[in-house]
C-alpha cells in the first residue's frame, strides 16, 4: 500500500518545516546552548506542525551524528525516530490513554535512564484530553522529572489545561499557516508527484484547507484520486465547491425576498448532491469580501442572517426543511429592516445575479396617530430624528422611526408610543437618554403615551369582533385592563 502523501512529505528538520519561525529559532538556540527544558506545550490548531516539530527536537536531543548540524536524518537514532521505533521517544495519543492508570505507567516508566539516545522524549498528542486524576498524577513529575527525560505535550484546546500544569512547561503557540504558505508546499508537493496543477486550484484548495497543512495535502491528494489532475474544475467538483452564479442567485433571491426562487435553488442544491452547508458559507465569504471593499452596512445584517442560519443547520436532521424556512423567514426581516434603515441591496436583472452595490438613504416618515395629538411630521420630531441619524444614535433612531410621535395639546412636549411591545419596552429602558437629548436640540422633554388603542380589534367586522369579545369573556379577560391587552401563559413541564 503505498504511502499516504502528508506522512510521506512530512518535514525531517527544521529547515524544511513551513512557518512556525519563532517557534524554530527558539528550540534551535535552547539546543545549540544546553538550556533544554523538561516540559514543552506545542499548542495551536490541527495540522500546523506539532507532533512534526515535536519529533524534529527529539532527533535533535538524540541525534548520534558528530556533525554540528542536527539532526542529521541518516543515523540509526534519526531512522528509529522516523519510523516510530525508537525506544526512547515515545509517542501517546491522550484522547486513547487519558486515565490515571496511563499516566502512572508513564510515571514509573520515566524514572529508567535512556537505552538508545541521550534523552528520553515523551510526545502526548491531544493531551487536555486527560482527565483531572491523570493531570494531578502527572503534576510532580512534570514539576520535578528525572534526568533527561524531556515531556513534549501537543494540544489543539489549550484553553482546557489546568494552569497548574500551564505553569510548569514551557508554552510554544504554532499559528495557522497562510494561504501563501500553503500553496508553495503544495507546488513542491505536485512537482515532485508529476501533477499537472494550476495555481488557482491550489489556491483554492489552500483557502478550504483554513491554515492547516495537513488538510491542504489531503485534499490536494483526494482531487488527485478522484479526477487524475489539479485544474480548478477538478478542485471545484470534488470538494463540492458551488459556481459562482449559484452563489449569486441565493443571494439575490434572499436580498430580493424571492421566496419561489430560494426554493428554487434549494431544490437545486438538492438535486446536484451539494452542500447547504457550503452554500452558505461561500455566500458568507462573498458577503465578507464586498464588506470589506465598499463597507456596505447592508451586508453585515446579511452576514449575521446567514450565520444564524448557518449555525441551524449543523445540528439539524432535515436540513431541507431548516434551509428553507429560515431562508425565506430571515428574508422578510431583511425587508424590514431595509424599510427602517434604509439599506437596500440592488440586485442585477441579469440572469439573478445579484450583487450588493450601494446603500440608499431613506427619509423616515413619522407616522401620525390615528387619535388625539397633532401630527408633527414636519417639526421637532424630524429634527431629533435627523440629530439621532447624524450623530450614529442608530438604535435610539430605528426605535423612534417604528414609534409614532405627537406634540402635546400645549405643544411643550413630545409624547411616544408603539404597537410592537418589544419596540415600546426597549424605548423605555431608553427614555432617560432620549429625553436628554430632546430637551438638549429641540427643547421639549419625551414622555411615553400609555393610550393604546386595540386596533387588531377594530380591523375586524362587526361578527368577528363579537366573537372574540365572546371568546375573552369565556376565559374570563373582559375585565384584565384595555381590551386587546391581554396575554396567556402556557406552563411547561
Amino acid at each position: 500500500m503505498s504511502e499516504v502523501l502528508y506522512r510521506k512529505y512530512r518535514p525531517k528538520n527544521f529547515n524544511e518545516l513551513v512557518g512556525q519561525d519563532q517557534v524554530k529559532e527558539i528550540l534551535n538556540k535552547s539546543f545549540e546552548k544546553g538550556s533544554v527544558s523538561h516540559a514543552y506545550i506545542f499548542s495551536g490548531s490541527r495540522g500546523t506542525g506539532k507532533t512534526t516539530s515535536a519529533r524534529i527536537f527529539a532527533k535533535m536531543l538524540n541525534c548520534l551524528s558528530e556533525s554540528s548540524e542536527k539532526p542529521c536524518g541518516i543515523c540509526q537514532s534519526c531512522l528509529a525516530i522516523d519510523t516510530s521505533s525508537h525506544l526512547d521517544v515515545i509517542e501517546l495519543d491522550a484522547a486513547s490513554y487519558r486515565g490515571i492508570d496511563e499516566i502512572r505507567k508513564i510515571r514509573d516508566s520515566a524514572a529508567y535512564r535512556p537505552i538508545m539516545g541521550r534523552y528520553k522524549i515523551y510526545i502526548i498528542d491531544e493531551f487536555h484530553m486527560l482527565t483531572r486524576e491523570a493531570f494531578n498524577a502527572l503534576l510532580k513529575t512534570l514539576e520535578e522529572p528525572p534526568e533527561r527525560v524531556v515531556f513534549v505535550l501537543a494540544t489543539t484546546n489549550i484553553e482546557k489545561v489546568p494552569e497548574t500544569i500551564l505553569s510548569r512547561c514551557q508554552i510554544f503557540t504554532f499559528k495557522t499557516l497562510s494561504e501563501e504558505e500553503i500553496v508553495l508546499y503544495l507546488e513542491r508537493i505536485a512537482t515532485s508527484e508529476s501533477f499537472s496543477f494550476s495555481k488557482d486550484a491550489l489556491t483554492r484548495i489552500a483557502r478550504a484547507a483554513r491554515g492547516g497543512m495537513r488538510d491542504a495535502v489531503n485534499l490536494m491528494e483526494r482531487v488527485v484520486a478522484f479526477t487524475g489532475s489539479l485544474d480548478d474544475q477538478s478542485v471545484r467538483l470534488t470538494l463540492g465547491i458551488l459556481p459562482d452564479e449559484v452563489i449569486s442567485s441565493f443571494l439575490a433571491a434572499f436580498s430580493g425576498v424571492d421566496p419561489n426562487r430560494l426554493l428554487k435553488v434549494s431544490k437545486d442544491i438538492l438535486d446536484e448532491g451539494l452542500s447547504y452547508e457550503s452554500l452558505l458559507e461561500q455566500s458568507i465569504d462573498f458577503l465578507k469580501e464586498g464588506y470589506v471593499k465598499n463597507m456596505m452596512r447592508g451586508n453585515l445584517q446579511m452576514i449575521s442572517s446567514l450565520w444564524e442560519i448557518l449555525k441551524e443547520m449543523k445540528y439539524a436532521e432535515d436540513k431541507k426543511a431548516v434551509f428553507e424556512v429560515m431562508t425565506i423567514l430571515k428574508s422578510f426581516e431583511l425587508t424590514g429592516l431595509k424599510e427602517i434603515t434604509g439599506e437596500i441591496l440592488e440586485k442585477s436583472d441579469h440572469e439573478g445575479t445579484a450583487v450588493a452595490k450601494k446603500d440608499t438613504q431613506v427619509k423616515v416618515e413619522v407616522l401620525p396617530r390615528s387619535t388625539g395629538g397633532e401630527n408633527v411630521s414636519r417639526g421637532p420630531a424630524e429634527i431629533l430624528l435627523d440629530h439621532l441619524y447624524e450623530k450614529d444614535f442608530t438604535l435610539l433612531w430605528v426605535l423612534l422611526g417604528l414609534s409614532r410621535i405627537t406634540l402635546s395639546e400645549d405643544g411643550e412636549s413630545l409624547s411616544v408610543d408603539s404597537d410592537d411591545g418589544f419596540v415600546a419596552k426597549l424605548i423605555e429602558e431608553k427614555l432617560d437618554m432620549i429625553n436628554g437629548i430632546s430637551t438638549e436640540i429641540v427643547g421639549k422633554p419625551v414622555s411615553i403615551s400609555r393610550n393604546k388603542s386595540p386596533k387588531a380589534l377594530e380591523s375586524l367586522d362587526k361578527d368577528q369582533r363579537a366573537y372574540v369579545k365572546n371568546f375573552m369573556d369565556v376565559l374570563g379577560l373582559s375585565g384584565n385592563g384595555a381590551l386587546g391587552e391581554f396575554k396567556i401563559e402556557i406552563e411547561e413541564d
